[in-house]
């Protein structure tokens, strides 16, 4: 079985190749030195050296991005550069990488541990966290707010629950933002807004102060924890 899926694997590569290269025969440059975009592909792209059009593609999981003039690096993650609609050449995963280049979900993280992931380079592995209070988000392949994350139970994740939000007269939540200490840190606090829970942290030099739900000089602040 594991042969067969390799046999058919290695089939669509040579297909999608071929298919590539075609669209180089009949190119004509426009430009001594430049990158076009091949329009139904999204790592695939010509590059003209001399007026001479060659077809390139990307490393699996990464996009050309045709932003980019030449000479500079075309390709890059799709988090940055989005396609849709077209095609990509099909993956190289390894047993640790769904493909060789991206960022993906760690098999450490989970629903109450949400800020782990995992950056594949060339299909190996490096486990990753992201900056305290956002969790990894799958779908765009970046560190977000827990909330946006499905996966992730935020109040779980970040330890702290939003009081019930206000409600104005219509019984609709009302778009108003209240902050909380945090319980371990004089620098970091809580900020929920419509029942939203998210850790923010205070500039260098400042403090939160409980007494006025926001940052001060940090000497104004009795702080008990470092």
């Amino acid at each position: 079985m594991a042969f067969y899926l390799y046999v058919v694997l290695a089939f669509v590569a040579a297909c999608y190749a071929e298919a590539a290269s075609n669209v180089a025969s009949s190119f004509v440059c426009k430009s001594n030195n430049a990158y076009y975009k091949i329009d139904a592909s999204c790592d695939s792209y010509i590059q003209c050296n001399g007026y001479v059009p060659t077809t390139l593609t990307c490393p699996d999981g990464l996009h050309y991005n045709p932003d980019v003039k030449w000479p500079n690096y075309p390709c890059g993650y799709p988090m940055d550069v989005p396609c849709l609609g077209r095609a990509t050449q099909p993956a190289q995963s390894t047993p640790d990488c769904p493909h060789k280049y991206g960022y993906f979900q760690s098999p450490i993280a989970s629903s109450e541990d949400c800020g782990h992931f995992r950056l594949c380079v060339d299909g190996h592995p490096m486990e990753m966290e992201c900056p305290s209070g956002l969790a990894f988000n799958p779908s765009s392949g970046r560190c977000d707010w827990p909330d946006q994350v499905p996966s992730c139970k935020a109040n779980d994740f970040l330890g702290f629950s939003c009081p019930p939000a206000p409600l104005g007269e219509n019984g609709e939540l009302l778009d108003v933002i209240y902050n909380f200490k945090h319980p371990d840190s004089c620098f970091y606090f809580f900020s929920c807004q419509q029942g939203r829970a998210r850790l923010l942290s205070c500039d260098p030099g400042l403090a939160f102060d409980a007494a006025s739900s926001r940052c001060v000089d940090e000497d104004l602040v009795h702080c008990s924890h470092q």
